[in-house]
């Protein structure tokens, strides 16, 4: 159950990663953005998600390695 739980907030660590390029992919198509405009402004803007998803992904792949 426990190595579940530590999938679970893997995922969660990788997500912050992932969703600058989905949303990035959304506002290319209704507007006039670029994907690297739209990574360097969502990077500067949500740049905590960052360090909260990175923690979290390498605090579960240590306690998945030890199991």
């Amino acid at each position: 159950m426990k190595k579940y739980l530590w999938k679970i907030i893997l995922a969660i660590g990788v997500v912050p990663f992932v969703i600058p390029f989905v949303l990035g992919v959304y506002r290319m198509s209704i507007e006039s953005w670029t994907m690297g405009d739209w990574l360097v402004m969502y990077s500067i803007v949500y740049w905590p998600t960052y360090l909260i998803g990175a923690v979290l992904t390498i605090w579960a792949l240590i306690k998945l390695a030890k199991k």
